[in-house]
């Protein structure tokens, strides 16, 4: 596997799904740990761009067929992206435990 260094796009989506990932554990009493936690997300999602074909298309068939990407992070959360040529988009940031499978 070839590393790039391809552009790495967040959807106004995923930006809000992370911020709102960070407002939960800061909820919960955990403000140093909801930025950490958030900086670990930016940076996986940026990482994509390094190796953008090592996670597989998405089992799912409704994003399988837009050629979508599944990549876990943390065992508990799935990025959801699409490569294009030079760049990848993130489209959304997912729980993976409350999905339904």
């Amino acid at each position: 596997m070839v590393k790039k260094s391809w552009k790495v796009i967040f959807r106004q989506r995923t930006i809000r799904k992370i911020r709102n990932i960070a407002i939960y554990i800061e909820s919960r009493g955990y403000p140093e740990n909801a930025l950490r936690f958030a900086n670990a997300l930016y940076n996986f999602g940026e990482s994509l761009g390094e190796y953008p074909e090592k996670y597989p298309i998405c089992r799912n068939p409704i994003w399988a067929k837009r050629n979508l990407r599944c990549a876990v992070f943390r065992k508990d959360y799935l990025f959801i992206y699409k490569i294009f040529e030079k760049e990848v988009v993130i489209y959304n940031v997912v729980n993976a435990r409350t999905m339904a499978l």
